[in-house]
């Protein structure tokens, strides 16, 4: 992540040594020796990115020279943006008098292009020098650690077209679902009815439990009248999850008339209109007990985390009214939840068998290739596989791996890694398949997989609006020869066919994904790798987490809360996506954040975003506005930019 926004840096500083404007600016010098500095740096920041994970000092010493570079960046881009005004505001001038003078046919006496005041000229002069001797501290600093050096170009190749694998039907689980199918269907003997009737999928990360229960869902869903799924994740929101719940109902239900799609549609919209609080909770789950009475429903609650039982205890009670042979089923990775759930079955989910995890593998990392390169391979690929501990999700990933390394050599120094040698057994079991995938992307592509931790676990990636985030952030390298959007679509394809991605929603038409989620372990090494700079926040939960280097923050602020005085701290954001409800004094919240390179504005529950403030004129590094519910103008200062509302 580090080497590619040096790698970025140092870029801009080539460019603006062989400008006019340094010269100009009397800092030629200065610059000179930050390109220097971080050329040196460059060379040593792949070692330094993978001994991270394992030394806190390297750890430390890595946020230093990340903070240094986007203060760097910060100064470059307010310098260019200067630049640019400059010039735009002498060609109006210059518009101008041509209209005056040319019936007179004045001669016109020309100045130099885009020369900013004085007093900017030495405002990037001090901050440049004072940038210089905070990088001549960290690059005394790195000396103590022994980097070994690597001069390798990093570049993002062109995804193939035959790029993914579809690996759902050798998950090695066939008699687990088909026990799973039997129970869901009412087969055999089963214990005496009860409503609502609880099944539990059990199991640590990465062992399948979701993938289980897509499987068993898409299996036996025309069997009932009702089918709702609903990703859970760590909090138990129970006015979201009822709000899912009833909008998964309405627009699903294949024999609602228009009379009663129309009925519904005017509850949800009161509904939304409301605060998320008890009333309204109450109002949704009568609703969707009228809804369900009589009819036989399946609902899916998957990544349930919460213990406390009285969260659950509302929708029992709302869920009794359902007919025989409804089910509920659960996915979790605790037995506690199981429980407390009433569960009549819970399905302990162990370990793939070596040979089944060996298919899994396999089917991925040999794909395309012929007899004679599996034979040479396969001993090394079943000692990798040994490593996988029987997770589907680190075989997965690992073959996504593999399948791009051709050479013996490079399988056998995947296998000698000391990256499986990580002290924490957890983090050795689940994560280090993963982290192998991350440190064989190139830089560009860690950044744009690291950015994916700004985001809530479960959520649902469309894809035009993450590359457009990853363009206004500048992960995408230019091509003259390639439209940015393009590159940027084949950054993610990369990303998906190493397994990073997965649950794919393709257009009809052209077969492109348009939307997609990540898995939670997945999600987990992104918050890992990107660690104090992205965060995931919702104003009712006070973390008490220092917000000073955060970079990239979604902040959900519920209705008539108080935005948390913490996140002010932030002033180096370059991302905000803001999801609130009710109406909030935004010019407070956005004159602490000036460096904002992305800002999408979400509100919820029905309100509409009245006016955007004209503090907005500030963010001069602004390249990505969303704003969902909005029917205003803009302010004139911004008018000109790119943005999307809607």
């Amino acid at each position: 992540m580090a080497w590619a926004l040096v790698s970025t840096i140092k870029d801009q500083l080539s460019s603006f040594i062989a400008s006019e404007f340094s010269s100009i600016a009397n800092v030629k010098g200065e610059v000179q020796k930050l390109e220097s500095k971080f050329h040196i740096i460059q060379a040593m920041l792949n070692d330094a990115e993978k001994r991270q994970v394992k030394e806190e000092a390297v750890k430390l010493w890595l946020d230093k020279l990340k903070d240094v570079s986007y203060q760097v960046d910060d100064v470059l881009d307010e310098w260019n943006t200067a630049m640019i005004k400059e010039k735009i505001e002498k060609q109006q001038k210059d518009e101008e008098e041509k209209a005056e003078t040319r019936a007179a046919k004045k001669r016109k006496v020309w100045l130099p292009v885009s020369i900013p005041n004085l007093f900017q000229h030495r405002v990037i002069a001090r901050e440049i020098k004072e940038l210089n001797e905070k990088l001549d501290e960290i690059n005394k600093e790195r000396e103590m650690f022994g980097f070994e050096l690597s001069r390798a170009i990093e570049v993002v190749e062109r995804p193939k077209t035959t790029s993914f694998v579809d690996v759902a039907k050798i998950l090695g689980r066939d008699e687990v679902r088909k026990d799973l199918v039997s129970i869901l269907l009412g087969e055999g003997n089963q214990k005496e009815e009860r409503s609502p009737y609880v099944i539990s999928l059990v199991g640590m990360g990465g062992i399948g439990k979701t993938t289980l229960a897509q499987l068993a869902y898409n299996e036996v869903k025309t069997h009932f009248d009702m089918k709702v799924w609903v990703c859970v994740s760590n909090s138990f929101n129970k006015y979201k999850i009822a709000m899912e719940i009833l909008e998964s109902i309405q627009y699903k239900s294949p024999n609602m008339t228009a009379s009663q799609s129309s009925l519904e549609s005017e509850i949800l919209e009161f509904l939304e209109s409301q605060s998320p609080n008890m009333t309204a909770l109450q109002t949704l789950l009568e609703t969707i007990c009228r809804k369900v009475e009589g009819k036989k429903f399946f609902l899916v609650l998957d990544d349930v985390w919460n213990e406390d039982s009285t969260m659950w205890e509302p929708f029992k009670l709302a869920l009794k009214c359902v007919a025989n042979g409804s089910r509920i089923l659960v996915t979790t990775r605790k037995t506690r939840v199981a429980e407390i759930m009433e569960s009549v079955s819970i399905i302990n989910l162990k370990e793939l068998s070596k040979e089944d995890c060996w298919l899994v593998f396999s089917k991925i990392a040999f794909f395309d290739r012929d007899s004679n390169q599996r034979e040479q391979l396969e001993g090394l690929g079943r000692q990798i596989v040994e490593k996988c501990k029987g997770l589907p999700l680190a075989a997965k990933t690992l073959g996504s791996l593999m399948r791009f390394k051709r050479s013996i050599q490079e399988w056998k120094s995947v296998l000698d890694s000391n990256l499986w040698q990580l002290e924490d057994a957890e983090i050795k079991s689940i994560f280090a398949p993963l982290l192998f995938s991350y440190y064989d992307l190139s830089s560009p592509l860690r950044r744009c997989f690291s950015f994916c931790a700004v985001f809530p676990k479960g959520y649902v990636f469309s894809i035009d609006e993450l590359v457009f985030m990853w363009i206004a952030q500048g992960y995408i390298k230019s091509n003259a020869n390639m439209e940015i959007e393009i590159m940027a679509r084949d950054y993610f394809e990369n990303l998906a066919i190493r397994s990073l991605f997965q649950d794919f929603e393709k257009d009809k038409d052209d077969g492109k994904i348009i939307r997609c989620k990540m898995h939670d372990i997945v999600h987990d090494v992104a918050q890992l790798m990107s660690k104090n700079e992205c965060f995931t926040i919702n104003s009712d939960i006070n973390l008490g987490l220092d917000y000073k280097n955060a970079r990239h923050l979604q902040l959900k602020i519920l209705k008539e809360a108080q935005i948390p005085e913490s996140i002010y701290s932030a002033s180096n954001l370059r991302t905000l996506i803001l999801v609130f409800q009710g109406d909030y004094n935004l010019s407070t919240l956005f004159q602490h954040f000036r460096c904002l390179r992305t800002l999408t504005l979400n509100f919820e529950y029905g309100d509409m975003l009245k006016e955007l403030p004209d503090v907005v004129e500030n963010f001069i590094h602004l390249r990505y506005l969303f704003l969902h519910k909005y029917d205003d103008n803009l302010p004139e200062t911004i008018c000109s930019r790119n943005y999307h509302k809607e």
